[in-house]
This record gives structure tokens, sequence and C-alpha cells, in this order.
């Protein structure tokens, strides 16, 4: 007969999840050890054992968690009718994700490629996803940019503003996250509606 789950078994897991994102993302993947890990879980390693078996589990749970994240936030700001409207909660509601999910975010840029061929191909999927979602509602809110190359250049741009964010934004300042989310959509609003850049003539 299998063993009966703890009732405190799913919340564990989180709060070793939560400390093991904060070490990847303070000292990089490579450099955490499972022993370490467990001492700032606060759980004894056999424990940590109990839940992950090695070190990579934890990464791909992290992350795929995370990214599971980010596509319900892409849904659930695909119900907004309008496309400028969608494009503007799409950026508002990414920021204000990573005002407390910095530690994650900072572990999928650097340490995705740790993982296995099979596991790095999924997240790499759900980033996709991400991408495509920006992209298809760039498209749509201002079709003169949604031929490429303007519509990878642009979408690429704007999640490259969003996504490097937290190398030198902390909110702890005079600009909160909310008033740099308006700040982005108004510069990114004002720079789509206006005329669009020949190609020809950067070449």
């Amino acid at each position: 007969m299998a063993r009966p789950k703890a009732a405190d078994h799913d919340a564990q897991r989180d709060h070793i999840l939560a400390h093991a994102v904060a070490a990847f993302a303070d000292h990089g993947y490579a450099s955490a050890s499972m022993a370490e890990l467990a001492l700032r879980s606060g759980v004894s390693k056999a424990g940590l054992y109990h839940y992950y078996t090695q070190k990579e589990a934890l990464l791909f749970d992290a992350l795929m968690r995370y990214t599971d994240r980010l596509l319900e936030i892409c849904a659930s700001a695909n119900s907004e009718p309008d496309p400028h409207a969608r494009l503007s909660d799409l950026v508002a509601r990414f920021i204000e994700e990573y005002q407390t999910s910095r530690a994650h975010h900072i572990v999928l840029l650097n340490d995705v490629k740790f993982l296995a061929p099979s596991q790095r191909a999924l997240i790499e999927e759900q980033q996709r996803q991400v991408v495509d979602t920006f992209a298809s509602t760039i498209a749509q809110a201002y079709p003169q940019h949604a031929q490429q190359p303007s519509l990878k250049a642009t979408t690429m741009a704007l999640l490259g503003m969003i996504n490097f964010m937290f190398a030198w934004f902390k909110g702890q300042g005079p600009l909160s996250h909310a008033q740099f989310a308006q700040l982005v959509i108004g510069l990114w609003t004002s720079a789509l509606a206006g005329p669009q850049l020949s190609w020809k003539s950067l070449a």
C-alpha cells in the first residue's frame, strides 16, 4: 500500500522550491549543491531528497510551474477583445508578475540550459508560446508591423525591455512597478502607432 501523503506535503514542496530558486538566482544553478539547498530550505538533506531526488528535478519543476504561470497570464489577457487594450494588459500583467517572481525569471533566463534536452524542449516551447502571444497581439493591434522582419524585431524589442528589467529595476525608488508598466505602455503605444521604418533604409 502506498504511503499516504502528509497534509503539508504540497506546502513543504513549495517552500523548498522557493528557496531553491532563490539559491539558483543568487549563485547560479551549477554552484548550488543539494546540501546548500537543504540548508536554505531548513530541511535535512534526507528530507530534501524525499521531495526531489536530484537537483535537476528541482530546476525543471520550478521552471515548468513558472512558465505555466506566464501562460496563464497570457490566457487572461487574451480575454480582452480590443487588441490595443490586450497588449497594454499583457505588459502590465507581466511587469506585475516580475515584481514577485524576480528569482524565477533570472533562473529561466540563465539556467534552462542545464536541463536535459527533453525537459529543456518543454520549457522552451512554453517560452515560444509566450512570444507568440505578444507577437500576435502586436500584429492585431498594429497591422503595419504584422509582417516579418518588423514583427519579430518589434516583439523581441518589447520583451527585451521588460524581461531584463530585473538587472536594474528594483521598484524601491520613486518609480513603482505599476508606474514603470505605464511608462513602457506609453512608449510602445507611441512607437508602434508611428510610421514604420523602411528595412531597406537600415541595410
